[in-house]
């Protein structure tokens, strides 16, 4: 019978001789964004002595969270299946609803064009050519009724991807919803509202950092008050790794504006322990499956220490981090769309493991333009088939206890702490916002990550391996903008106007207007405006003239 042997005889008489002879595909292994040496294999010893099952890992449902915020995970209830949807004209954005609801889907998400998320109106020059390209228009009310027209708000959880914009989409939601009899306390659902990282990353901002900052608390002090069911702020890692950084810097720049948001929120004298349950995360899962993994495991095990340790929590559920997932997007390639839904894949395995409550996997056509329902629906069949086909679902954390996965996720959780230490260092979130600090950590990375592309350093099938000669894109059908959806919009628009009652309309928005001037909370004035049928536009203006408009440092 052949005898075990010790690592160090294994290292020496065992792996060392038989690189020598057969060699190595690399000289060095890394993760593929946050830089993270890897060795060949993983045992008890990179744990060391001193690591401790219940303090580094605990069961799920408990503290500090690392396997799971549930204590039976998926065996109880599948993540919500979440594809992230809104064409141009509102109709067409109900009816894609009602497919993915028809197709198992179990959450909406609505993608919004960009004039509504920048606060223009469609009949606005600045509009013009972005008018339902790349989501939805929603000036009004009237939009947001037509949008969610037969779907049952009250069973359906809605996100909404806004965020400079977020207090009057969100008040739209709420009207719209009244209208049909559907009280405020019922509905469900979460809105993006993270102002903080579209001054740093998406760059889809209006106002300057601390107005900024101010409407997203607004936001969420409304929704604690109001809206027990509703989620009023998905702080964002997702912009920051698809801006260009790694896994361990993008969660380290979230959790720093998260503590802003925290911060500021309990300094109108909420607590801790009514906040936090309702601060959940959006995340993307790229392709490195490991790393993935290993980074929503440490982020949860942050938030539980930065929650009980800093802020004195003491309610499990707001240790407990709440983490939605986009799966896709920069990782994607023009080159051979169709090999974007593997990609897709892996990175939705990922968040499985990982163990996430929502998921949206961006179609593989991201490349070219917003989704086709055919695209839509292999994403949407993606994350069915991994949940009840594929045993993913079946065991709670089932990485949990690989030497390498336990080591990774402790090398994941110091390298995110040290970001953070970073950015506290310079004054918190908002003043190394104002500095550039974020700016520079960002672009560093994303420039050092599309070098090592160009050089082939770093691999991607079909662009800088693999790749075919002679043209690889391949003929796709894929959504094409169309000009009547403009004049559409501005048409609708010009009916709703004239069918409002201006002088309360012209009453709502002077009394906006007085409310930011004053610094109180927004959203109920919003809430009125909108009701009488005020517009993205209108609302703005008055906000605008109140809180200033950010216009971005050069780089440093």
């Amino acid at each position: 019978m052949q005898q075990t042997v010790s690592l160090q005889k294994w290292l020496l008489e065992v792996l060392e001789p038989y690189k020598q002879k057969h060699g190595l595909r690399k000289k060095q292994f890394y993760t593929r964004t946050s830089k993270i040496p890897i060795k060949d294999v993983y045992t008890p010893q990179d744990l060391g002595d001193s690591w401790n099952y219940e303090e580094k890992l605990g069961y799920p449902g408990s503290l500090p969270f690392t396997r799971g915020v549930y204590p039976t995970g998926y065996r109880g209830r599948i993540w919500t299946i979440r594809q992230y949807a809104g064409y141009g004209d509102p109709e067409e954005t109900n009816n894609i609803f009602k497919s993915l609801l028809s197709w198992g889907q179990t959450g909406l998400s609505v993608a919004f064009d960009l004039p509504t998320q920048l606060g223009y109106d469609p009949d606005d020059p600045l509009a013009y050519g972005e008018v339902g390209r790349v989501g939805v228009s929603t000036p009004t009310l009237r939009e947001m009724e037509l949008i969610f027209q037969e779907i049952p708000l009250d069973k359906v959880s809605v996100s909404f991807t806004i965020n400079a914009t977020a207090p009057i989409i969100l008040a739209m939601f709420i009207a719209a919803a009244e209208k049909r009899g559907v009280p405020i306390s019922s509905l469900a659902g979460t809105v993006q509202n993270d102002n903080l990282k579209e001054l740093t990353a998406r760059n889809a901002f209006i106002f300057p950092p601390r107005p900024s900052l101010k409407t997203s608390v607004d936001v969420i002090e409304f929704c604690v008050k109001n809206m027990p069911k509703f989620v009023p702020i998905n702080v964002c890692e997702a912009h920051y790794r698809e801006a260009g950084a790694s896994a361990a810097t993008a969660a380290g720049l979230a959790f720093s504006n998260a503590i802003a948001y925290l911060e500021s929120t309990l300094e109108r004298g909420l607590g801790i322990d009514s906040v936090a349950p309702k601060i959940a995360f959006y995340t993307y899962s790229h392709v490195d499956l490991f790393e993935e993994v290993a980074k929503f495991r440490a982020m949860r095990r942050i938030w539980a220490k930065l929650l009980r340790k800093r802020f004195g929590a003491r309610d499990p559920a707001s240790m407990a981090l709440k983490i939605g997932t986009a799966v896709g997007g920069s990782v994607y390639t023009v080159e051979e769309p169709l090999i974007n839904i593997v990609r897709g894949t892996i990175g939705a395995l990922a968040a499985v493991l990982g163990g996430v409550q929502s998921m949206n996997i961006a179609c593989f056509d991201e490349a070219y333009a917003i989704p086709t329902p055919q695209s839509l629906k292999v994403s949407v069949r993606t994350q069915q088939i991994i949940a009840y086909e594929s045993g993913a679902a079946d065991v709670v954390d089932p990485l949990g206890g690989s030497y390498y996965m336990e080591w990774l996720t402790d090398e994941m959780e110091r390298r995110i702490t040290e970001v953070m230490d970073r950015i506290e260092q310079a004054g918190g979130a908002v003043e190394a916002i104002i500095g550039g600090l974020y700016h520079q950590m960002v672009s560093t990375e994303a420039y050092n990550f599309q070098k090592e592309v160009e050089k082939g350093e770093t691999p991607i099938v079909a662009h800088n391996i693999f790749k075919e000669d002679g043209g690889d894109e391949q003929e796709i059908e894929y959504y094409r903008f169309r000009k009547e959806t403009y004049e559409k919009a501005v048409d609708r628009l010009m009916k709703t106007k004239q069918n409002r009652d201006s002088a309360r309309v012209k009453a709502s928005l002077k009394a906006l207007r007085e409310a930011a001037e004053s610094g109180e909370n927004i959203m109920p004035y919003i809430l009125d405006a909108v009701k009488v049928y005020a517009t993205v536009g209108e609302i703005c203006e008055v906000l605008r003239d109140v809180y200033g408009e950010y216009r971005e440092p050069p780089p440093i």
